[in-house]
C-alpha cells in the first residue's frame, strides 16, 4: 500500500504541474476604457473579442455589463457603450 500512496501523490503533483505550466493564461481585463458605438449585429462577446482580444471574454463581458449597468438589455445599433480596451481602439 505505501507504493500506491506514493503513486497517487506523484500523479497529483504531475497534474498540478501541468495545470500551472500547461498553457498561456488570459491577460487581465484592461483598466483603460473607451466609448464605442454598437454596430449592426454586435454582441457583448464580439465587442469583448474586438477590444480586449487577449483577455478572458467572459470577464470582459461582465466588465462591460458593469460599466454600462446592463442587465440583459438588448444592444441597439448606435448605442454608446463604455468598453475595456487593450491597445488602440480598432476601427469599426
Amino acid at each position: 500500500w505505501p507504493w500506491l500512496a506514493v503513486l497517487a501523490v506523484a500523479s497529483c503533483l504531475v497534474v498540478i504541474g501541468l495545470g500551472l505550466l500547461g498553457g498561456p493564461s488570459a491577460a487581465p481585463v484592461p483598466e483603460r476604457t473607451a466609448t464605442v458605438s454598437v454596430g449592426q449585429g454586435d454582441t457583448l462577446s464580439s465587442l469583448a473579442a474586438r477590444f480586449a482580444p487577449d483577455s478572458d471574454p467572459a470577464a470582459v463581458v461582465a466588465r462591460i455589463e458593469d460599466l454600462n449597468r446592463l442587465d440583459g438589455a438588448v444592444l441597439v445599433p448606435g448605442l454608446p457603450l463604455t468598453v475595456p480596451v487593450a491597445g488602440t481602439v480598432p476601427a469599426p
